[in-house]
């Protein structure tokens, strides 16, 4: 019997759960706020002023949302999109070449804009020195058109690769909906996943992620620690109270088949299946797991560790189980009031 271990997590500025070819990977993403999520992209030139000829002094202004023009290699640009209207701020990569400073100084700010005539900011994005080729790595907020502004405090040539993007309206959208009621939040992925028999041990040796490929798909959980997603006069709470599980047309493979379940919390194990049989599951069809009594968090956890064993019936030693779907649903945890008794003086 081989113990498949996958891990989803509960907590975080924004965490994205990805369904992977060989089990269920967590990431933690980077913000620029508590609701932004970062999405790396491969990276893009999106501005190479040398194609041009002409070196910047003063401000010169960059779209960097819907269809852009991209600069490839040999110097020619191809139209794409590389950043949605919907994005909030981008990660760039600037860097100056055959740079000359002003007097003593030289230096580029980045900041949002719709004009280039619009205030810049005193702030320095990138200090450069005369003909000293230098880059930055920023996080630059855009403007409500998509756009943002590049100052230059003497001369120099720019070049701009976008590496990402920042997007605030998917988790905004989904926090919206449960922000002022209590009302149980399902997350659900799907999966299409191999749980390989054949393999030895957890699919995270020694606590570490292994890379899974063929991904599928990902879903945000727009939880701050402890799942603080409501007002703060509610208290919102929320812990895990059930999971299900889907199998697909013909999950079982050479044999195989789930025979235990295991969920843990980041204090121990929290929940076991007991043994379950072939007959327990059913082609098409789904299993749900309720958490009750002391199976039931009484607070969150930073992370649920779901383990499935599949065991081979026919002993031919390999034998798969296919995961179709996969679904956890979070409830609020009962707000705790304190009652303060009065105070009798005499």
């Amino acid at each position: 019997m081989t113990m498949i271990r996958t891990r989803w997590a509960a907590i975080g500025a924004a965490v994205a759960v990805t369904i992977g070819g060989g089990g269920f990977f967590v990431a933690n993403a980077a913000d620029t706020s508590d609701d932004a999520l970062y999405h790396p992209v491969t990276p893009v030139r999106v501005m190479d002023t040398r194609v041009g000829g002409t070196a910047v002094t003063g401000t010169v202004k960059l779209t960097v949302e819907g269809t852009i023009a991209t600069y490839n290699a040999n110097g020619s640009t191809t139209q794409v999109e590389v950043v949605p209207s919907s994005a909030s701020a981008v990660a760039i990569n600037l860097t100056v070449t055959a740079g000359q400073k002003n007097g003593d100084y030289g230096y580029v700010t980045a900041f949002p804009c719709t004009a280039t005539t619009d205030a810049v900011p005193t702030a320095s994005s990138l200090n450069f020195s005369n003909s000293v080729d230098i880059a930055n790595a920023l996080n630059v907020s855009t403007s409500s058109t998509g756009e943002l502004c590049l100052y230059v405090y003497g001369t120099a040539h720019l070049i701009v690769d976008v590496a990402g993007y920042f997007d605030e309206s998917r988790i905004a959208a989904i926090a919206a909906d449960y922000l002022d009621n209590d009302a149980d939040i399902t997350m659900s992925y799907s999966a299409n996943s191999l749980l390989d028999g054949g393999a030895n041990g957890d699919i995270f040796p020694g606590g570490d992620y292994v890379y899974l490929y063929n991904v599928a798909g990902f879903f945000v959980i727009p939880f701050d620690y402890p799942y603080q997603i409501s007002t703060s006069s509610n208290f919102g709470r929320y812990r895990l109270s059930s999971f299900k599980v889907c199998l697909p047309a013909s999950p079982f493979l050479e044999g195989g088949n789930i025979n235990l379940i295991n969920l843990y919390n980041q204090s121990g194990i929290l929940f076991n299946s007991g043994q379950l049989t072939a007959a327990s599951w059913t082609a098409n069809s789904c299993r749900t797991f309720t958490l009750t009594g002391d199976a039931l968090p009484t607070y969150g956890s930073s992370f649920y560790n779901l383990e499935l064993a599949i065991q081979d019936t026919d002993g031919g030693g390999n034998a798969d189980v296919k995961i179709e779907s996969f679904s956890a649903t979070f409830s609020p945890i009962p707000s705790l009031v304190v009652i303060i008794p009065p105070i009798i003086l005499p």
